[in-house]
């Protein structure tokens, strides 16, 4: 019985003997394959394009340095006279070196097609002066209905300008104006005459708006 017993034990340890794991040291060697390197994904880089409204922005801005290079204020001696006139209870002044005459307002041919600040032909000595309707051309859109008067003409050209009533001349200082430098959104206006708190009219660039078409908003 022992024996069988002896038998039985000397069996499972020689299975075991030939099951044991080889020591570390004997086991095969494996190559490691390389993990592959992560793609790295590159951004192109994205050219901005000017948008249409910026380089539109550019361009009116240029033209607007450029128009404002351009300018000129009128130049006057150290002492000049003015003529003063008045539109619908607002005062204006003409230097009388831009002055082309005053008439006596008569007959008015209105024309189709022109704006509303534009009254018409008036005949004076059968030249043909163009009739400004003032208080329309300074404040469009406004229910005015002065009763006109006078021509005041700008300089050697057919155009005038309708007034109420005519206030007189008086000799200025160059001091007596607040010149502008700059033509901004008013290149017809030279000044503020101080005392009176009135505009000085710049007569070359008022009349260039007119002969263009457009009024005091440059429509």
């Amino acid at each position: 019985m022992f024996a069988e017993a002896e038998q039985r034990v000397a069996a499972v340890a020689e299975a075991e003997a030939k099951n044991a794991l080889l020591p570390i040291k004997e086991l095969p060697e494996q190559a490691l394959e390389p993990e592959p390197a992560p793609e790295i994904e590159v951004a192109e880089p994205q050219v901005q394009q000017a948008e249409p409204e910026l380089e539109t922005q550019v361009e009116q801005q240029a033209l607007v340095q450029e128009s404002a290079s351009e300018w000129q204020n009128i130049e006057t001696d150290n002492e000049f006279q003015v003529l003063f006139f008045e539109v619908a209870g607002v005062t204006f002044g003409v230097p009388l070196t831009n002055l082309g005459g005053i008439h006596r307002i008569t007959e008015v041919s209105p024309l189709f097609g022109k704006p509303a600040w534009f009254s018409g032909i008036m005949i004076e000595r059968e030249q043909k002066l163009s009739v400004v309707d003032t208080a329309k051309w300074v404040m469009p859109g406004q229910p005015f209905e002065p009763s006109y008067k006078y021509l005041v003409m700008l300089g050697e050209t057919p155009w005038g300008l309708s007034c109420e009533k005519l206030l007189g001349t008086e000799r200025l200082n160059k001091e007596d104006v607040k010149w502008r430098s700059q033509p901004g959104k008013r290149p017809w206006l030279a000044g503020m005459v101080k005392q009176k708190m009135c505009a000085l009219l710049h007569v070359e660039e008022l009349q260039a708006m007119l002969s263009n078409g457009v009024d005091i908003e440059g429509r």
